[in-house]
């Protein structure tokens, strides 16, 4: 496979790790290799694949090619010569984190793990080693089905049951009620409440609140019948619920 005259192995490779960045592939279907599905920029995936080689295979220096390009580093937010494409990586497409990436996000945020049958306490995710292992948040955001012939594809598009997971699971409000939780915490403390919405806009988007989100968010806390409690556990599972979280953008 690595013969430096194969010309297929370093296109695929390359073809797959640029999906897993981008949402889609230079080639689309992923493994579509043929004359008649012609990639959408052949002296691109060329001049990748021909760097891959050089570099001896080295996935990392790939990555780090395609992460460190301008064009992954654009907006999501599209303008009037872009709008509609969603083919030639003009704009960056929004895409669903998938299940583990979520899972863990959701455990950083909140700072209340979840647990996972045979490994230890605060293990992540990104760990579990195979795809039987029970778990009704990975199930609900697509990881690889275990029935599977391979259990290794997996359904990126969004579905109502996660936005309704999302809203309603009683697992995800029970973790942010919890004393341990990043909310309660920052309710117990000596905060402010602008501090607060500071801090969980930081965990959650890693950035701070636009004056506007500020305003709003701290209003929550002089509703009638709020609490401390009460507003930073409304406003954390707004937060999580927000897109700008659940997606990749």
């Amino acid at each position: 496979m690595l013969e430096k005259d194969n010309p297929y192995f370093a296109k695929a490779i390359v073809n797959r790790i640029w999906k897993n960045f981008f949402g889609t592939g230079i080639v689309e279907p992923v493994d579509d290799f043929r004359a008649s599905n012609p990639p959408t920029n052949g002296p691109l995936i060329d001049w990748l694949a021909e760097d891959f080689v050089a570099h001896g295979y080295d996935l990392k220096h790939l990555m780090h090619r395609i992460l460190t390009s301008r064009t992954y580093q654009t907006s999501s937010l599209p303008n009037e010569t872009n709008a509609a494409d969603h083919r030639n990586f003009s704009r960056s497409l929004r895409r669903r984190l998938s299940a583990e990436v979520m899972a863990d996000a959701v455990t950083r945020v909140t700072d209340v793990a979840e647990s996972y049958q045979g490994l230890p306490q605060r293990a992540k995710a990104m760990q579990v080693w195979n795809t039987k292992l029970p778990s009704t948040f990975l199930d609900t955001f697509g990881r690889p089905d275990s029935s599977a012939e391979c259990p290794c594809e997996r359904d990126p598009a969004p579905t109502i049951t996660q936005t309704l997971h999302m809203a309603n699971s009683s697992k995800l409000v029970d973790r942010i009620k919890l004393p341990a939780s990043r909310a309660s915490q920052l309710a117990e403390s000596e905060h402010p409440p602008e501090k607060i919405v500071e801090e969980l806009y930081l965990a959650t988007f890693s950035r701070l609140p636009s004056e506007d989100e500020l305003k709003v968010a701290a209003g929550i806390f002089a509703e009638e019948g709020a609490t401390r409690q009460t507003a930073a556990e409304d406003l954390l599972w707004a937060l999580l619920n927000s897109a700008e979280f659940v997606l990749n953008h």
